[in-house]
């Protein structure tokens, strides 16, 4: 089990109420989906805290945001998913770049969060949502996911823009918080 501070401990729980903000204050209707900052704020947060920490805040803050929003019910997709996206940047920023956060990797992390969150959402409205429970066939299902995901391919463009901005303004924060 991970050893977490008081300090951690805070850390989390405000990270989270940021990422319930972020998506609270900027949400764009698209279909039936909706553009918002949650992608990239995970990702920020997986590379600011570290996988795990990051993963943590995401969680409660995805899972809040779900639960107090009408989207009880999916909460713990929603959840899954940016595990999913934590565990892949925890591969390739922690394991493959060895945490050096040159600006060139901290973009090619925005890419890699933004293109796993979309890859995600694919697998889960073709496979599950259209052919699992809708009964469709492959091709049509997959169509189908496509139309869907409209607001994840605007949530991605705002992952690639907002992480490497963000990131370097949240390290400095951070950077000092510790240092407290």
């Amino acid at each position: 089990m991970m050893n977490l501070k008081t300090k951690d401990l805070t850390v989390i729980g405000l990270y989270a109420a940021l990422i319930v903000l972020g998506i609270m204050f900027f949400r764009i209707p698209m279909g039936s989906q909706f553009v918002h900052m949650g992608n990239a704020l995970i990702a920020v947060g997986i590379l600011v805290f570290g996988a795990k920490r990051g993963a943590i805040a995401a969680s409660i803050g995805l899972a809040i945001f779900d639960i107090t929003h009408g989207y009880a019910s999916v909460a713990w997709v929603t959840v899954l998913e940016s595990l999913i996206v934590a565990f892949v940047l925890y591969l390739v920023f922690e394991k493959a770049m060895k945490k050096h956060d040159t600006p060139f990797n901290i973009i090619i992390c925005a890419i890699v969060a933004a293109v796993t969150k979309i890859i995600v959402n694919l697998i889960k409205y073709t496979f599950f949502r259209n052919m699992l429970v809708g009964g469709l066939a492959f091709k049509p299902a997959f169509l189908a996911a496509l139309v869907k995901i409209g607001g994840t391919f605007g949530s991605a463009a705002v992952t690639i823009i907002a992480v490497p901005l963000l990131y370097p303004i949240l390290k400095k924060i951070v950077i000092r918080y510790y240092e407290r």
